[in-house]
Formats: structure tokens, C-alpha cells, sequence
């Protein structure tokens, strides 16, 4: 369990690092996101469960911005919202896991 924090950590690492400094927000969110997902394997605020559950959801929505991007590479208003509305989602899922009083 130790290795895939570290690996999923040194994963968010690398992408915050590779991320342009003009990246999308709608990726820097998605970085954001993985790492508090992290950060609550870490702290056992998350059990390994709720985790790759969380972990899952990012994938799908990150699996969504790439179809979205690869008409033209750029995410039109409609797509954005559409994204946005999914991340607020994924943000509460995130916030509501952690506090949930549950422990691993």
C-alpha cells in the first residue's frame, strides 16, 4: 500500500511539474484533486476503498477532457461547463469521503 502512495505521489509530482505554466485550469484541478486524494491516503482520511473508488472517478474525468480535446485540441463553452460541473462533483465526493469519520 506504502509503494502506491508513493507511486500515485511521485505520479502528481510529475505532473504538476510538466503541466505548462499555461495549462488549462481544467487540468490543474484535476491535479489538484489527485493529490488531495493522496494526501487523504496518506493521513487515513481516505480508506483504501473510498481511494480507488475516488481514484476511479478521476480517471473517467480525465478520460472525458481528453475526448473533449480531441476534436480540435480546445475545449469549447459547452465542454468546459459540462467539466466543470463533473469536477464540483468529484470535489464533493472527495470532501465528503475524507470527513466521513471513517478511517483505515
Amino acid at each position: 500500500m506504502k509503494r502506491n502512495v508513493w507511486t500515485v505521489g511521485t505520479l502528481v509530482l510529475g505532473l504538476l511539474l510538466a503541466l505548462p505554466a499555461s495549462a488549462a485550469k481544467a487540468d490543474r484541478r484535476q491535479v489538484r484533486q489527485q493529490a488531495r486524494i493522496v494526501q487523504g491516503v496518506k493521513s487515513g482520511e481516505l480508506t483504501g476503498r473510498e481511494a480507488v473508488r475516488l481514484q476511479s472517478q478521476h480517471r473517467e474525468l480525465r478520460r472525458d477532457i481528453h475526448q473533449a480535446r480531441a476534436d480540435d485540441g480546445r475545449l469549447d463553452a459547452r465542454e468546459r461547463a459540462g467539466i466543470r460541473r463533473e469536477q464540483n462533483q468529484l470535489n464533493r465526493r472527495i470532501h465528503r469521503q475524507k470527513h466521513d469519520g471513517q478511517s483505515r
